[in-house]
């Protein structure tokens, strides 16, 4: 089975994921996962209430995707 995680070839404390991402619409969430692990899946999202509330990286995630022409979230602004 292929890994979607590999360490980096200098060493050290760096590893390498081949993550899927993708935005669901209908619940306001970007999921992340890696293929063949068979067990890497988790979301994230704005909400404020929720344990998976993460807007920096939410933003970030929505942003990878538009600019490469796939359906994702308006980047919202952040309070200070």
């Amino acid at each position: 089975m292929k890994s979607d995680i590999r360490r980096s070839k200098k060493g050290g404390n760096t590893a390498y994921l081949n993550v899927g991402v993708w935005y669901r619409q209908d619940t306001d969430e970007i999921h992340l996962t890696l293929p063949n692990s068979g067990w890497f899946h988790t979301t994230v999202n704005c909400k404020p209430n929720s344990k998976r509330a993460h807007p920096n990286l939410f933003n970030k995630l929505a942003r990878a995707l538009r600019e490469n022409g796939i359906p994702g979230p308006v980047v919202r602004v952040e309070a200070d």
